[in-house]
C-alpha cells in the first residue's frame, strides 16, 4: 500500500472508530436519561414507536454505557457486539475488570480474544456454581474421579514416552550399526559418494531398492516381500 493511501487508510478507520463508539456511547447516555423520565413501560414503548429499536438493542446500548463509560476510550476499537458482551451484566465484574485493565495498559486483545476470555469465565462459573450444589458425597466422587482420571492421563503419558525412548534406541542401534557396516567395506570414493546419497534417499524406498540390486537371494526376496506388504499396509492406512 502506498503511504498516501496508508495514510487515508487510517483515517478512515480512526473515523469508524470514532463514530461507533460516539453512537454506541452517546445513544445509551441518552436512553439512560429517557428511560429515567419515562418510566419502563413507557420508556419501551417510545423506543420502539420512535426509534425503532428492539428492547434488548435499547438494554445493550444503556448496559454499555453505564458500565464502560469511564473507559470510552480504552474500548473505542472495540465492535459493538464485544461492547455488547463486556457490558453484559451476567458477565462477572472481576472478568470485566481484567479485560478493560489489560486494555488499558495497552495489550493488543483482539474482539476475538476478549470473546473467547469471556467464554472461560462463564464456562468456570458453570463448573462452581455446578460444584457448590455437590452434596459432600458427590465431592468426594467427583475429586475422586478427577484424581483417577489425571493418574490414567500421567500413565499413558509416561507409557508413550516410555515407548518412543524404547524406539530411539532401537533405530539409534541399528543406524550405528549399519554406519559400521558400510564403513567397514567402502573405500573412500564409495564412502563419499553414499554419504552425499544418504542425505536425499528415501530410507524407506531404500530397502526394497537394495534388495532388487542386491539380487535374487532369499535375504533379498525376503526383504523385498516384506517391502511390500508396508507399502500395501501404508496405502490401506
Amino acid at each position: 500500500m502506498e503511504p498516501e493511501a496508508a495514510d487515508e487508510a487510517r483515517a478512515v478507520v480512526e473515523r469508524y472508530r470514532a463514530r461507533t463508539k460516539s453512537y454506541v456511547m452517546d445513544t445509551g447516555r441518552d436512553l439512560l436519561a429517557m428511560k429515567e423520565r419515562l418510566g419502563h413501560g413507557l420508556f419501551l414503548k417510545w423506543v420502539g414507536a420512535e426509534m425503532s429499536l428492539t428492547a434488548r438493542t435499547a438494554q445493550n446500548f444503556m448496559q454499555t454505557a453505564a458500565q464502560l463509560r469511564s473507559k470510552s476510550e480504552t474500548v473505542s476499537h472495540l465492535p459493538p457486539t464485544t461492547l455488547y458482551k463486556l457490558a453484559s451484566p451476567s458477565l462477572p465484574d472481576p472478568i470485566r475488570e481484567e479485560i478493560v485493565g489489560r486494555l488499558d495498559a495497552g495489550e493488543a486483545l483482539t474482539p476475538k480474544a476478549i470473546d473467547s476470555r469471556i467464554w472461560e469465565a462463564r464456562k468456570e462459573a458453570e463448573r462452581e456454581a455446578a460444584e457448590a450444589k455437590l452434596t459432600p458425597d458427590e465431592w468426594k466422587r467427583q475429586a475422586k474421579n478427577k484424581r483417577e482420571a489425571e493418574a490414567r492421563r500421567r500413565r499413558e503419558l509416561e507409557r508413550w514416552q516410555a515407548e518412543q525412548a524404547e524406539e530411539r534406541a532401537r533405530k539409534g542401534a541399528a543406524t550405528k550399526e549399519l554406519a559400521e557396516l558400510l564403513a567397514a567395506r567402502l573405500d573412500d570414493e564409495s564412502f563419499a559418494a553414499a554419504y552425499r546419497l544418504l542425505r536425499e534417499c528415501d530410507v524407506f524406498i531404500l530397502r526394497g531398492d537394495l534388495a532388487t540390486a542386491y539380487g535374487p537371494t532369499a535375504e533379498a526376496l525376503a526383504h523385498s516381500a516384506a517391502m511390500k506388504r508396508d507399502l500395501d499396509a501404508h496405502a490401506d492406512a
